[in-house]
């Protein structure tokens, strides 16, 4: 309650008032101030909560996944995670997957073995991307667009789910996300001791990365030397700096000089890594061919088989695998758990065949008319799929309208496409191919909310007859001179 000064009608605020009241503008200010403060605070909440509802209404892992981790977790911090555990395969796992791993193990030495500690780690970087989204966005959006691809990433359901369960996601995302973030500052800095710092960091966080998923690691690093040669000024140092993380830092972590073996041998085995991911999956779409109706063969047919197709089944299969062109590589048998064996193409033309329908296996689907209420993971995942195609209409109509800043955009643009090129190709299942599709929500939120602001902009230009100013709100994000400024509206 007030009461007027008999002078005037001026409030005069009764005692207590004030401080509660003046504290809670105070604040309210602070965050209006800080987008990125807003985003975290809110995916965070949000991660949390979640982690309490699974551990309230569930009982174990919700993902099955969840289970190798924490294994590996509790006897690496117990010194009992050796050579011979799981037939050496553990090793390999926590060795592919150290970056997520050694926080896991670090955690469970310090605290002993927990499922809600470990929730943490992946709960704090999921809140992270949401930030450097927001982060990304602020660079060439009004603030209150910035905010909303923060929160996309903050509140999507299945960014969500991942970034609050034992899994590697977040850390992902938030690699990915962290060298968006590098790249656009190296872009906007004209002092070499800077863009050699910022490209450093770049490099740091590829190792990360590579650390996590060295595939998505290596799409980083082809789309990374592109964008880091971008800038105002210092090309040369930019082409060495560039250069030199290009060539060393995928050495570092046993890819060979730009990663050009490891990618090599990617590549000649895409259809083994789809042939893998859908022989034993539930929701598979994969597709074999040269086999009979069962779709599997005996050990000692498909090796035949593999001979026959390669053409080293003849006395004269040297000369003829040269002609038509098939190398002995081109096709291979795989074994299930089960213990059938498929044979699988490794041709680049058959990996090339599976880009359309891959392209909406992976990206699109499951679509809601495959809903079943008796899984309802497929259930939730099918409505999603609405979400993602009203963020891929938003994004295509963002990219075009914010064409002018595609230098800032080039890094995110070029590792979403070349994410969802090579998922199309390798992806085997609706499981893996819908987890794996978050890596590129982030990029998703940013171009979403730029097409937001388009289309703000062109409503307020119809209503008021005069264009309005694309620029970052007062006291918002700051931009580069090449983009918008504070102060003005556009």
């Amino acid at each position: 309650m007030t009461r007027k000064m008999l002078t005037g009608s001026v409030p005069v605020a009764e005692p207590g008032e004030h401080n509660v009241v003046g504290r809670l503008h105070r604040h309210i200010g602070v965050l209006a101030k800080r987008p990125a403060l807003i985003v975290f605070i809110v995916a965070l909440i949000v991660r949390l909560s979640t982690v309490v509802a699974i551990h309230l209404f569930h009982d174990g892992v919700f993902i099955p996944d969840e289970g190798q981790y924490l294994t590996l977790a509790v006897l690496a911090s117990e010194g009992k995670l050796t050579p011979n555990f799981w037939f050496g395969y553990g090793q390999s796992l926590f060795a592919s997957t150290r970056t997520f791993m050694w926080p896991l193990t670090a955690l469970f030495w310090l605290f002993g073995p927990s499922r809600f500690v470990a929730q943490l780690v992946p709960v704090l970087f999921g809140a992270v991307t949401a930030v450097a989204t927001t982060v990304i966005a602020g660079r060439f959006l009004r603030r209150r667009y910035a905010i909303v691809a923060g929160l996309i990433v903050a509140v999507f359901p299945s960014q969500v789910l991942w970034s609050s369960v034992v899994l590697r996601e977040a850390l992902i995302w938030a690699g990915l996300a962290g060298i968006a973030v590098v790249v656009g500052y190296s872009q906007r800095q004209r002092s070499e001791a800077r863009v050699m710092g910022s490209v450093l960091v770049a490099g740091l966080l590829f190792i990360g990365l590579a650390g996590l998923r060295d595939h998505t690691a290596a799409m980083a690093l082809y789309c990374l030397f592109p964008a880091l040669l971008v800038g105002r000024s210092g090309r040369s140092v930019r082409a060495i700096s560039a250069i030199c993380v290009l060539l060393v830092a995928p050495w570092l972590v046993g890819m060979g000089p730009a990663a050009m073996s490891f990618g090599k041998a990617a590549l000649e085995r895409t259809g083994t890594a789809h042939g893998y991911m859908s022989m034993n999956a539930n929701s598979s779409f994969g597709v074999f061919q040269s086999l009979p109706a069962g779709g599997s063969l005996p050990a000692g047919d498909c090796a035949t088989l593999v001979m026959q197709e390669s053409g080293t089944w003849s006395e004269t299969g040297d000369r003829i695998s040269g002609v038509i062109g098939r190398e002995k590589g081109d096709w291979a048998c795989i074994h299930s758990s089960s213990g059938t064996t498929i044979l699988v193409d490794n041709r680049l033309s058959s990996t090339l065949s599976r880009l359309p329908r891959g392209l909406v296996n992976t990206m699109v689907r499951p679509f809601p008319w495959e809903a079943r209420w008796s899984n309802p993971r497929v259930l939730a995942a099918s409505f999603e799929s609405l979400l993602w195609i009203i963020l891929y209409i938003l994004s295509a109509h963002g990219l075009w309208r914010h064409r002018d800043n595609i230098q800032q955009l080039a890094f995110p643009v070029l590792v979403a496409g070349l994410i969802a090129l090579s998922g199309a190709v390798t992806h085997g299942n609706l499981g893996t191919a819908f987890r794996h599709r978050g890596q590129i929500l982030f990029v998703l939120a940013i171009l979403s909310a730029g097409g937001l602001q388009a289309i703000s902009d062109r409503a307020g230009y119809r209503r008021t007859g005069q264009d309005t100013v694309h620029s970052v709100e007062a006291g918002g994000i700051p931009a580069p001179s090449s983009g918008p400024q504070d102060g003005s509206e556009r």
